[in-house]
């Protein structure tokens, strides 16, 4: 299975993982029905026929919070990169491309030759503690309530 997906990665010609291309492509066909508005320096205001978002690149947030959960640009966010003639691949986590994949998949695992020796049943087990529960009904603290006086 390593193997099989370090192979496949290195035919992938793009730049995110074929998965996070298509949900960039989703992303992005949903941005098309946004007006985008500069605020400030880094901050856009995305909006459509009903709401309004907020956009900060500085902080990489949206107010509708798709973009700080996911790590990855939501659609209000595209729109307003795509307003400011920005490079999208520069606000996308690293973790999401392609190069970040094949790392984590270019290390080998060697199994282990004799599974047998590694799983023997012969040894003793390690067992909890013997607990006696004591007899009668359990005591429990009551709480006072603010108007009793204690008694000695």
């Amino acid at each position: 299975m390593m193997s099989e997906r370090s192979v496949e990665s290195k035919s992938w010609t793009t730049k995110l993982t074929p998965k996070m291309e298509k949900r960039l492509k989703e992303q992005f066909d949903k941005s098309r029905v946004f007006r985008v508005i500069a605020s400030h320096e880094n901050v856009y205001d995305v909006r459509n026929d009903k709401y309004s978002y907020s956009v900060d690149f500085s902080t990489r947030t949206c107010s509708c919070v798709k973009w700080q959960i996911n790590c990855f640009p939501c659609a209000h966010a595209l729109a307003a990169i795509q307003g400011a003639r920005l490079d999208v691949y520069d606000f996308i986590n690293p973790y999401f491309t392609a190069e970040y994949y094949r790392m984590c998949y270019s290390f080998s695992i060697t199994p282990l030759s004799n599974v047998d020796a590694f799983c023997s049943f012969t040894e003793d087990f390690i067992l909890p503690p013997v607990t006696k529960r004591p007899a009668g009904r359990p005591k429990s603290k009551r709480i006072a309530s603010a108007g009793e006086k204690k008694l000695i």
